[in-house]
């Protein structure tokens, strides 16, 4: 794992930690820093490294320090689970998606046909 995947994974951990001790949602967080829900999860997911300025606009809504969320404070082993899990996370997501994508074209009406072909 490179440094930056390193970095990515332990902010979106110590942002999870935060929420969830503070009993919010993703949605409630979103909510409360005025940010778009979906861009909010691929940070909280360890698919998007945020920005200076959402970096401190996370850290103001869980009302603690920018560089609170910045430190390595979980061990490798949980790290590596939250990783896991994450991951995990990721391929139902694929396959759920996958699903959506083959029931929408099997209920895919045919199309009208052509008169000349009649």
């Amino acid at each position: 794992m490179s440094k930056y995947q390193e970095e990515l994974l332990n902010f979106a951990y110590n942002v999870e930690a935060a929420r969830n001790k503070m009993g919010w949602t993703q949605a409630d967080l979103a909510g409360e820093m005025e940010a778009v829900e979906s861009y909010l999860n691929k940070i909280l997911n360890a698919r998007r490294y945020p920005g200076f300025n959402m970096i401190h606009r996370i850290a103001e809504a869980l009302k603690m320090p920018a560089s609170d969320l910045l430190k390595r404070v979980a061990s490798e082993e949980e790290l590596r689970l939250f990783r896991e899990q994450l991951e995990e996370k990721h391929r139902r997501n694929l396959e759920r998606k996958k699903q959506e994508k083959a029931a929408a074209r099997r209920e895919k009406p045919a199309p009208p046909r052509n008169k000349k072909q009649l």
